[in-house]
C-alpha cells in the first residue's frame, strides 16, 4: 500500500536570509519527494518575493555553491508549490500584488489556514 503524505504548510514570519533560505529548502525538498507543500509569507517576509531585493547572504551562499533566495523562489514555483503573500504584509512593505512573481497570490492568513486545514504547519 502506498503511503500518503500529509501536506506541509510553511508560514514565513521572518525576513532574515538564513530563515528564508532554510524554509525554501525545506519546501523544495519536501515537494521533490512528492509531499504536497504550500507557503505563506507573512508580514515583512513578503520581501522574499521581491525579485529586485538584493540579499546580503546570497554572496556567502553562492561561494558555497548554494542557490540565491530568488533562485529558490523560482525553483519552488517550478515545483508547483502554491505561494501566498500576506495582503497586510504587502502594505507593510510597500509592495503590490502586481510586483509578485507569476504564480504567487495575495491573500490573508484566514484564507491560507482554510486551505491548509489538514496540513502539518511549520512556522519559520
Amino acid at each position: 500500500m502506498a503511503k500518503t503524505h500529509r501536506g506541509l504548510a510553511i508560514i514565513f514570519s521572518d525576513s532574515t536570509h538564513g530563515r528564508i533560505h532554510a524554509g525554501l529548502n525545506l519546501a523544495c525538498a519536501s515537494a521533490a519527494m512528492g509531499r504536497p507543500v504550500q507557503i505563506f509569507f507573512h508580514g515583512e517576509a513578503v520581501t522574499a518575493l521581491d525579485p529586485h531585493r538584493k540579499w546580503k547572504g546570497d554572496d556567502t551562499f553562492a561561494s558555497a555553491g548554494l542557490p540565491s533566495i530568488c533562485d529558490m523562489v523560482k525553483t519552488a514555483l517550478e515545483l508547483g508549490i502554491p505561494m501566498t503573500a500576506c495582503t497586510t504584509g504587502l502594505h507593510l512593505c510597500g509592495l503590490t500584488a502586481n510586483q509578485l512573481p507569476g504564480g504567487v497570490e495575495a491573500a490573508g492568513m484566514v484564507a491560507f489556514l482554510a486551505d491548509a486545514k489538514d496540513c502539518e504547519i511549520v512556522f519559520v
